[in-house]
């Protein structure tokens, strides 16, 4: 049964690879193969998730709505190194994920599935599928999942192999939305509030939030030094 589900998903990618450029491939495959509205790939480190690929523009909102509030899903697996099952948006808990739930659901997405995705101990990143209604995954697409997130995390790896042991390989970010703006914001808030840059990314979220802006647009912002931190009065400061 695997290497017979392994071997479908390596010929949808190859047919898929033949069709297009190639880009987003995996996660174009990996919403085919669950038969899931859309599917989105995000790779994490401790501090930031940054998206890699996604499916459709649907997928590419709600990947990026994880990255602005820091909490989903997609986060949360990643924390328990488990699979987090949200077979319908609207009966998540009062409380849980209070910014992105909303989002969510205004983006079009009913249920969510987030599977870390790993190298055995090794965890790189998080697959996440999304349906437009109330979904519960049968037996058969929850083993394509895991399948679908081991082919995606050696994927990953192969994509990285041979590059800099400091740096990214060209195809990995030729393919990801890598934006280092975030973390060059990151270290700038956390001189500026003289705090940790773990509490310079909240605060960032947090302002992100407010203003209903992006964590990109926030961070770009700052980098150009149109937006900063003043410590003394512990509130943001448009500069003119």
């Amino acid at each position: 049964m695997f290497s017979e589900r392994l071997l479908a998903i390596f010929e949808m990618m190859a047919t898929r690879e033949r069709s297009s450029d190639g880009h987003g491939l995996l996660c174009t495959v990996a919403a085919e193969i669950t038969a899931v509205k859309s599917s989105g790939i995000a790779l994490t480190n401790e501090m930031l998730m940054t998206r890699f690929c996604a499916s459709n523009a649907m997928a590419r909102s709600l990947i990026d709505a994880e990255v602005t509030f820091g909490e989903g899903p997609g986060i949360r697996a990643v924390e328990i190194n488990d699979v987090v099952a949200v077979s319908d948006l609207l009966a998540v808990p009062a409380g849980e994920w209070m910014a992105y739930t909303p989002a969510a659901l205004a983006l079009g997405a009913r249920s969510v599935y987030a599977l870390p995705v790993r190298i055995g101990v090794i965890r790189v990143g998080v697959l996440c599928l999304y349906h437009d209604e109330p979904l519960a995954l049968s037996d058969a697409q929850s083993t394509d999942a895991l399948i679908m997130a081991s082919v995606v995390g050696r994927g990953i790896i192969a994509l990285q192999a041979g590059a800099n042991s400091h740096g990214l390989s060209e195809e990995l970010q030729n393919e990801a939305a890598f934006d280092f703006t975030v973390h060059q914001a990151a270290g700038m808030v956390a001189v500026q509030a003289a705090v940790p840059i773990a509490s310079a990314l909240v605060a960032l979220r947090m302002h992100a939030f407010a203003q209903s802006q992006s964590l990109a647009t926030i961070a770009t912002r700052v980098v150009a030094r149109q937006l900063r931190f003043d410590a003394g009065l512990q509130r943001w400061i448009e500069s003119r």
